[in-house]
């Protein structure tokens, strides 16, 4: 994932109540982003997967868009 993309998903999960799904390419698990850090310099996501919370780096994660 990209800085943009990133700063995109972090700036409606966390400023507009839009949460951002990701799916982990390497698990091929889908996660809900509870939580950003480091907006400058991108470190993770905090992200809920069921109902078990992990973080994920942007290096290993796409955006899922228009799946329920």
């Amino acid at each position: 994932m990209e800085h943009r993309e990133y700063w995109d998903a972090c700036q409606r999960t966390e400023h507009k109540d839009m949460p951002a799904r990701l799916r982990n390419m390497k698990t091929g698990e889908v996660g809900m982003v509870i939580q950003c850090t480091g907006v400058d310099r991108p470190d993770a996501f905090l992200v809920k997967v069921g109902s078990e919370v992990t973080s994920w780096s942007p290096e290993d994660v796409e955006e899922v868009k228009g799946e329920a």
